[in-house]
């Protein structure tokens, strides 16, 4: 009851000063609990959600990991097909172990040199030394490999110091000073 007479109306009893009866006290640490109730029951809902969502597997062996080598046999009415896969037999060879030559094919004098410096940094250090490739003029750099060698070249191509060469096969003729190496950089102007 306030001074005016019965509370009354959508907010009689809130209206109404606390008095001493701890009402107000009460309804604060119940709000309190329902909404901490409330935020537990979203944290819990999220991490359910991110399980059920994210299917990534996560690994933290460094050893590359082969496909299987998988044999279909499709059998239709007198007809067979069989599909496989193959998986190269040798390991791909690492950067130290993989000879790589850098020429130059009309860039400015030294840039050949750089760029084998640049290469050497990043592992590729089985090089012998950078020359020129006389007569032969290009634009931007080029990377070449000998046949098989297709997961080497990926992943010397892929080095920030050959961002933006052009992948070429091998050619024939082979590059000068090219005997015994397994990849050519050719840097052009």
């Amino acid at each position: 009851m306030s001074a005016d007479g019965p509370a009354s109306g959508q907010n009689g009893d809130m209206s109404r000063p606390s008095g001493g009866t701890g009402q107000f006290a009460r309804g604060a640490s119940a709000a309190a609990l329902k909404g901490a109730g409330l935020i537990g029951l979203a944290v819990i809902v999220g991490v359910f959600l991110l399980q059920r969502v994210d299917t990534t597997t996560a690994s933290s062996s460094t050893t590359p990991v082969k496909p299987p080598k998988t044999a279909t046999t499709l059998h239709r009415t007198n007809t067979t097909t069989t599909t496989s896969t193959t998986v190269p037999s040798a390991p791909a060879k690492t950067p130290d172990q993989l000879r790589v030559l850098v020429l130059n094919g009309g860039a400015p004098t030294g840039a050949a040199a750089s760029l084998r410096t640049k290469l050497q940094r990043v592992g590729y250090t089985n090089q012998p030394q950078a020359s020129t490739w006389t007569g032969h003029r290009q634009s931007g750099t080029t990377l070449m490999c000998r046949a098989g060698l297709d997961r080497e070249k990926v992943a010397l191509s892929q080095q920030t110091a050959l961002q933006g060469a052009k992948v070429v096969a091998f050619p024939t003729p082979a590059p000068p000073f090219s005997d015994g190496v397994d990849c050519v950089v050719v840097a052009g102007s």
